[in-house]
């Protein structure tokens, strides 16, 4: 049951689910008779049954494989009608998924077990109520819930090896990515770092034989090249967010804005910008460097689309019952409320390069980000008039895997 992650509360909930109460467990040891009458004839037709199958006949060819099973049948149906649920019955319940598993048997055939025990059971018990048929249907669906609550529990070992299955390939999956990406970081960007340097040489080295053209191409080689390595980086980016949980924890948002603020104070500088936020923002259980980017790109935005000679930034948080909503507000170009949606796509571009730079996949990794916290990101904009992005962040991001959100 440890390592299965099961305990008696748990299975006390999953009594209460199906609804076996304390009265229908007493209805239940109180058929002890009826139990010690019929054992031995439901476990002969039991065995009739497996008989019809090529997998369970195949594994009964010897006469002490045959008389364990019928044994174990045999105490099993007496132990239901004992009511002694304690926590050695389920940890038996367990075991026998766990043997089962281990020799091969499908769960469809383990789940035909607990139907033909309901089916013959329903029909003696009928036959023994048939004068008292509504006390033989209160005892008939206790027999059927503690068969639910059987089953489950003799199939989560089935359930936890095809998790840990599967667990086995994503991680080689993941390791096969990792190793993708870094090929292709840097398989792709050292060319790039080449033509960089090697235009800058040119046009450091070799200016005086170059006219106007020949320096306006080097400098569009140059910069392409630039592109093209932003672009990588922000393509890998996009690629792990879909692979790779979050570091969580706790972050101290205001110290969080101001690294963002530093780390942007070049372009702030250099365009004049002023950026404000609400004081004392609040401490958040999330990942630093994605959350980090988020504002990271929305600030960029918001400076780098404005053509006003000091672009002022307006940063504000408010507080709801469960998260948090963020706001950025500028006084940019703003957009036209029919390319909206659009924005938030990879690629997508409203402006041409040579106007406002960029790779067009900023935004995506905004949304990639704040929609796996669960959260959700949109924008209240006019052409002309500026723009506002608000999010929102849980106080506490939806738990997925290894805590990742």
């Amino acid at each position: 049951m440890k390592e299965l992650g099961i305990d008696m509360e748990e299975i006390r909930r999953r009594m209460s689910f199906v609804g076996l109460s304390k009265e229908e467990i007493q209805l239940l040891s109180g058929m002890e008779a009826f139990a010690l009458g019929h054992a031995d004839r439901i476990v002969a037709a039991f065995y009739q049954h497996l008989l019809a199958f090529k997998e369970t006949r195949a594994l009964l060819k010897d006469q002490p494989t045959v008389d364990r099973l019928l044994a174990s049948q045999k105490e099993y149906l007496l132990e239901i009608f004992s009511g002694r649920f304690d926590k050695a019955y389920f940890e038996r319940r367990l075991q026998t998924g766990a043997v089962h598993h281990r020799i091969g048997l499908a769960p469809k055939l383990y789940i035909s077990t607990y139907s033909f025990y309901e089916n013959i059971l329903s029909r003696l018990i009928a036959a023994a109520y048939e004068h008292e048929p509504d006390r033989g249907m209160r005892r008939d669906l206790a027999v059927r819930k503690i068969f639910r609550i059987d089953m489950v529990l003799a199939l989560e070992f089935y359930f936890h090896s095809y998790f840990l299955e599967m667990k086995t390939r994503l991680d080689e999956n993941i390791k096969e990515m990792d190793d993708f990406t870094r090929m292709v970081s840097h398989d792709l960007k050292e060319p790039l770092r080449g033509i960089e340097a090697f235009s800058s040489f040119l046009l450091e080295d070799y200016t005086a034989l170059l006219d106007e053209k020949g320096k306006r191409y080097l400098n569009f080689l140059k910069e392409s090249a630039v592109r093209m390595k932003e672009l990588i980086h922000d393509l890998l980016t996009l690629v792990s967010l879909s692979r790779k949980g979050p570091n969580l924890e706790n972050v101290d948002l205001d110290a969080l804005l101001t690294e963002v603020k530093h780390d942007l104070e070049f372009s702030i500088q250099q365009r004049k910008a002023k950026v404000q936020w609400t004081p004392h923002l609040p401490t958040l259980y999330c990942d630093r460097i994605q959350v980090g980017e988020v504002f990271k790109n929305l600030l960029s935005n918001a400076i780098k689309f404005n053509t006003k000679t000091s672009p002022s930034v307006e940063i504000a948080v408010r507080e709801e019952k469960a998260f948090y909503t963020f706001s950025f507000k500028d006084d940019g170009i703003g957009i036209d409320p029919r390319y909206i949606a659009q924005i938030f796509r990879p690629f997508e571009r409203l402006h041409p390069q040579d106007e406002f730079e960029g790779t067009g996949v900023g935004l995506a990794i905004c949304k990639k980000i704040i929609e796996g916290y669960g959260g959700k990101i949109w924008i209240e904009s006019k052409e002309g008039e500026g723009s506002t992005f608000f999010f929102t962040l849980p106080k506490r991001p939806k738990q997925r895997g290894n805590d990742h959100a």
